[in-house]
């Protein structure tokens, strides 16, 4: 953590801890469909709690990224996002060619394209953030 600001070392925490208590809600929820309806909609319960993980994982990656909080200074976030796209892209289309669900239950086989979906967060969370920034910089520039 010594190559982040204060501001991106207080939004990493701050969305490390939204992401723990939105984990722990889904975590409740699904215990209790599982609990009240016997619902089990992964093929084990290891593999709905890595989905559950994944979510809020996708969740603290949008935000940090969004916040500017998730590339190191000295790193150049243009860049990265490109390898991460490509990264995601690959994953996607790998995912493509197999079943995700089977017997009316997630596959694991799922995993591929949740991880290619987390890849590919990074550079569409920094294209929208650096699409606002320019958007409110001008028009901050009209206003005066």
């Amino acid at each position: 953590m010594d190559n982040f600001d204060e501001y991106q070392k207080f939004m990493r925490y701050k969305y490390g801890a939204y992401s723990f208590i939105f984990l722990m809600l889904l975590i409740m929820i699904n215990y209790l469909l599982s609990l009240v309806f016997e619902v089990q909609w992964a093929e084990t319960k290891e593999l709905e709690f890595f989905l559950l993980i994944s979510i809020a994982l996708g969740y603290f990656i949008v935000m940090s990224v969004y916040k500017g909080a998730f590339f190191h200074q000295k790193y150049t976030p243009t860049v990265y996002s490109a390898i991460y796209f490509f990264l995601g892209l690959m994953n996607i289309y790998v995912s493509f060619s197999i079943s995700f669900i089977k017997d009316g239950r997630v596959t694991f086989n799922s995993i591929m394209l949740i991880n290619g979906v987390l890849w590919f967060l990074i550079p569409a969370a920094y294209i929208i953030r650096e699409f606002v920034e320019k958007r409110r910089d001008k028009n901050d520039i009209e206003e005066k």
